[in-house]
């Protein structure tokens, strides 16, 4: 037995079995209290990390709806709004015909314009999409045909979806199905004057 076990055990049997008990108790007592003090501490520490990541994710919402980049992004959609606003309604047929001109290798065929979606009834604001198919192309040559379509001068265009597909491993040409898509604002129709004059008398 080591000196640390005859100490304690001397130490316990001075006590008789009542007493031993109370100091049980009372140790069970210290060691709940000790493990409930810190938990609160614990409790505490995450209540305080998690407010200050609640203020945080508030800063951030601030800065994204009322901060400069609120106004930056407020600004763009006004822009691109005002160029909607005073595009004319394009031709799909038209504008695909005259970007044909350009294509060295490729051919485009297979033009469908899809049904126009109303995106804002409010604002009387429409997307209308052309879909598409380049043939036969180089992949250069296909990007500079899309960036002259994206590119029109006083329009919105974005090319929504674009799908390659390569007819030959042998080959570096390549089968495209493009869907291009518009913006434009549809100007409210005035009413017609209603018919009508002073009744004569008789």
């Amino acid at each position: 037995m080591s000196a640390i076990e005859t100490t304690l055990f001397g130490f316990m049997s001075r006590f008789n079995q009542r007493e031993r008990a109370l100091l049980g108790v009372l140790m069970l007592v210290f060691f709940v209290t000790a493990v409930g003090v810190l938990y609160m501490m614990r409790k505490s520490s995450f209540d305080t990390a998690r407010a200050e990541i609640a203020e945080l994710r508030e800063a951030l919402v601030l800065v994204r709806t009322k901060g400069t980049a609120y106004d930056t992004e407020k600004k763009e959609k006004e822009a691109r709004e005002g160029r909607i606003a005073s595009a004319q309604p394009i031709v799909f047929s038209i504008l695909l015909e005259e970007a044909q001109k350009d294509l060295v290798t490729g051919t485009l065929r297979g033009e469908e314009e899809r049904p126009s979606m109303v995106v804002d009834e409010e604002k009387g604001l429409t997307k209308r999409v052309v879909a598409f198919e380049v043939r036969n192309v180089a992949l250069e040559e296909l990007l500079n045909f899309l960036a002259k379509l994206e590119g029109q001068p006083g329009n919105i265009l974005f090319v929504e979806r674009l799908m390659l597909r390569s007819p030959s491993a042998l080959e570096d040409r390549l089968n495209a199905e493009v869907e291009l898509a518009t913006w434009q604002l549809q100007k409210p129709e005035e009413p017609a004057p209603v018919p009508g004059g002073e009744e004569g008398e008789s």
